[in-house]
């Protein structure tokens, strides 16, 4: 039987870091190895992109989403699954994160979707495969029975997203949002100094411009004061006016795609930005705005 280093090996662009650790978290415990990523921050292979060759790893997943083809990091990742799916089709699978087509020389491939099965019907696709390929697995540990606990007048503490410090919390992200976009624009600037490039600031609200694309983050309070209620909208724009700057450029704008994120977490260090919907992914600021900015970048054709 062949020695592989690893189970199972992830290609992910990098915005996706917190459901890759929340994945990993929950495949640990069944693998043999600890699932790799080249995204970890440790220490890494001697080549950056090793741990998907086939000698190497008993199973590639590629965490795909609209971002994947292009993302430098996953275009180098594609170069070597390309090969790897040409003689070890049977190594390699897919897990779709959104709706956006996988390549032609993927689609043959086993597929899972995160918004139909969950992260345990993810784990669960992705410990069967290993399994097939003759790799060791554990079962899925069983829920743990409920606890009766004695009835007691106190409810126990407010959750910390419906305490009033929460509101502080929010205002330090929606500020780390803003500072995010003044640089990806700085950035953009500097590549292209004919361009137009702004970022408009308004109670609540994040615009930024990319040349003739655009986008925005709103945050909409809910019925309720508590942060919980309230969604953080993300908009990109297309068609944005050329010759007209400001917020009015967006007048002639048309939605190209919008999101919803609520907030998450049990203190301001663990915030997170978590999608609407069943399944859905959770961010933290920075990798939310580098995610959208990289996405308007694209529909622009830089």
């Amino acid at each position: 039987m062949t020695a592989f280093s690893y189970d199972l090996a992830i290609s992910a662009v990098p915005y996706d870091a917190v459901f890759v650790t929340e994945l990993m978290a929950e495949l640990a415990p069944r693998l043999r190895t600890m699932p790799v990523w080249a995204g970890q921050g440790r220490q890494e292979p001697p080549a950056p992109h090793a741990m998907l060759v086939a000698e190497q790893s008993r199973l590639a997943l590629v965490l795909h989403q609209r971002l994947w083809p292009h993302d430098a990091a996953t275009q180098a990742d594609a170069s070597v699954l390309r090969e790897r799916v040409r003689q070890h089709p049977d190594s390699v699978c897919v897990l779709m994160l959104d709706d956006a087509p996988v390549p032609s020389w993927l689609s043959r491939v086993p597929t899972c979707d995160l918004r139909a099965s969950g992260l345990a019907g993810v784990a669960n696709f992705t410990v069967d495969a290993i399994a097939s390929s003759g790799g060791a697995v554990s079962r899925a540990p069983a829920p743990a029975a409920p606890v009766e606990t004695p009835m007691r007048w106190s409810e126990g503490p407010t959750p910390f997203l419906s305490q009033p410090r929460a509101h502080s919390a929010l205002r330090h992200e929606l500020d780390a949002i803003g500072a995010e976009l003044k640089a990806h624009i700085a950035r953009r600037q500097a590549l292209q100094p004919d361009e137009t490039f702004e970022l408009h600031s308004l109670p609540h609200r994040f615009i930024a411009r990319f040349a003739d694309r655009g986008i925005s983050f709103s945050w909409i309070g809910g019925s309720l004061p508590s942060v919980t209620e309230g969604r953080l909208l993300v908009i990109e724009w297309s068609g944005v006016a050329p010759q007209t700057r400001g917020v009015a450029a967006l007048k002639s704008a048309t939605p190209m795609r919008e999101q919803s994120y609520r907030a998450e977490g049990t203190s301001p260090e663990t915030w997170r930005w978590r999608m609407d919907g069943p399944n859905g992914r959770a961010f933290s600021t920075v990798n939310l705005v580098a995610e959208g900015t990289s996405s308007v970048g694209l529909a622009s054709g830089d």
